[in-house]
């Protein structure tokens, strides 16, 4: 794999999470001091004042860095206290961002309450896409059921280039694929009259280029990444299939990092829950499993210098990766490897860690 493509995939996941808080950020008629918010010092469930500030303070130079070493349950306590309804645009997508880190399926049945047609305007309807999102992605069958109903709801309200652009997401988060005709057919529809005005309004010319180029290929790409997870999904060897994951983790060998990259990230720790995917509905890490997982990083580890897309410039980034993969999920490192996270300590962020840049 050639340099570029390996920095692209190294800084995927701060970019996508920067660019989705700077969408958020964006939204200004809703204050940081969100009225909607309760006090820390509610009764239910204890005070976490990282993930007030967070979530609420919503620093852009802390997109995508969710606080670690803290409870799953007791996060997912603290989103369903804390997350109200219309909580800012800029906040829920670090809400996304907590949720999918602990696995908060908690959460889902709360959230679902959110989503009730109501929505008055553009901010509203991406605001719901992100619940609809979470939803997907933390639910069961029958909540994946509801959030590709109201997917398709609010594909049919879609009118800006913002929103459109938000659709894109669930439309891989729900696994459609190239299932799903009612985004495509808006979006056409769209284009069009952006097209019959593009020569005399100069607003309308800016957004169907958006469309015609921008969003276009956002969409044909979010519409192929599900046959690449169904066939990693399908794989019944265990190892082989980890093996795949972590592929797609360290930036090697996939396209469609964009999408792939985190979904690998949570595949790998939905590994430590079961040994097959369908085993991997319910959050229960079994230490066995995770040693299993730390065994297949260390062969990676092991055989950096003979993988021919790990160009020899990209090694040290990838080791730093993969120890810090290791020591996330309790392998033992040893005192040399301990000294290469303590230099590198700062640098690079990387989800399966608990240091690193911000960390």
């Amino acid at each position: 794999m050639k340099r570029y493509f390996y920095i692209y995939g190294l800084i995927l996941v701060f970019v996508l999470s920067s660019s989705a808080a700077c969408r958020g950020e964006q939204i200004m008629s809703q204050e940081t001091n969100n009225p909607s918010v309760e006090s820390s010092g509610s009764s239910d469930g204890r005070p976490i004042p990282e993930l007030d500030r967070y979530i609420f303070d919503a620093d852009p130079y802390t997109s995508g860095v969710v606080p670690r070493k803290l409870q799953a349950a007791e996060v997912a306590r603290y989103l369903i206290r804390k997350v109200k309804k219309d909580i800012a645009l800029k906040s829920v997508v670090r809400v996304e961002d907590v949720a999918r880190f602990y696995e908060t399926s908690e959460i889902v049945g709360d959230f679902k309450q959110f989503l009730d047609g109501k929505e008055s305007g553009d901010d509203d309807q991406r605001r719901s896409i992100v619940f609809a999102r979470i939803i997907a992605y933390l639910g069961n069958a029958e909540d994946l059921a509801f959030a590709t109903r109201y997917y398709k709801y609010l594909s049919g309200k879609a009118q800006s280039v913002q929103v459109f652009e938000e659709l894109t997401l669930p439309h891989e988060a729900l696994g459609l694929g190239e299932g799903s005709t009612e985004l495509k057919q808006k979006f056409e529809s769209r284009a069009l009259e952006l097209s019959a005005k593009k020569e005399t309004d100069f607003q309308a010319r800016i957004d169907y280029n958006k469309f015609s180029e921008d969003l276009a290929q956002k969409i044909f790409r979010a519409s192929r990444v599900q046959s690449i997870k169904d066939r990693v999904l399908g794989m019944s060897d265990r190892k082989q299939r980890i093996g795949e994951e972590i592929k797609m983790y360290l930036s090697l060998e996939y396209g469609f990092l964009e999408f792939l990259q985190p979904w690998a990230t949570g595949r790998l720790r939905r590994e430590t829950w079961g040994a097959q995917p369908a085993d991997q509905s319910v959050r229960a890490e079994k230490p066995e499993l995770k040693q299993e997982l730390v065994e297949e990083f260390r062969k990676f580890l092991e055989n950096m210098k003979s993988i021919p897309e790990i160009e020899p410039e990209d090694e040290q980034s990838i080791q730093l990766r993969l120890l810090r993969a290791i020591k996330f999920f309790d392998g033992k490192l040893s005192d040399a490897e301990e000294g290469i996270l303590r230099i590198n300590k700062g640098k690079q962020l990387d989800l399966l860690a608990n240091e690193g840049f911000g960390l």
